[in-house]
């Protein structure tokens, strides 16, 4: 993908049209065969067939294709929102490239709680005890009295294994 700049705008070329620069050319060619619109689209695209007094024909921003805009106040710049959403990621990472050289020193990171664990040693722990307390209480809850009860029980009636202890008691 190439890019020109131009006073306003940035060009760019070799992009597939909007849905409105599609719409537009499908509104100029209704009803005729292939070979008749190929000659109507290649003058569409050349920009030949636009009334000049027609505010409402622009020249879509990012992808270049001509379309008709049907805004109520005339004021669109891009043909689909498709075409929109390019643009305006093409603009942000201009800006990014363009703050990373006059910035060249990164920014300080915010120090969070998690930095404070150390999870890629072999036995992971955390830094700092505060931290533990207000991240850990998420993934390790408490057990309560009653499930500590049930699992006593359980434990009593299973053993170690998954069978349960027979109950019956033989006398002699």
């Amino acid at each position: 993908m190439l890019t020109t700049k131009t006073a306003k705008t940035i060009k760019i070329e070799n992009v597939e049209p909007g849905a409105g620069a599609i719409e537009y050319a499908k509104h100029l060619t209704v009803g005729l065969t292939r070979e008749e619109a190929a000659p109507i689209i290649a003058a569409l695209m050349r920009g030949e067939l636009n009334n000049p007094t027609d505010n409402r024909v622009k020249q879509c921003d990012y992808c270049s294709y001509w379309w008709r805009d049907d805004s109520l106040r005339n004021n669109k710049r891009t043909c689909s929102d498709r075409c929109r959403t390019k643009i305006k990621s093409l603009h942000t990472s201009e800006r990014r490239a363009k703050e990373a050289l006059l910035n060249p020193e990164p920014k300080e990171k915010k120090h969070t709680l998690m930095d404070d664990y150390i999870w890629w040693l072999e036995y992971p722990f955390w830094i700092n005890e505060y931290s533990m307390i207000k991240i850990g209480w998420k993934y390790e809850k408490p057990s309560g009295i009653a499930l500590m009860d049930y699992v006593d029980s359980k434990n009593a009636l299973y053993g170690k294994g998954n069978r349960k202890k027979k109950t019956r008691e033989l006398e002699f």
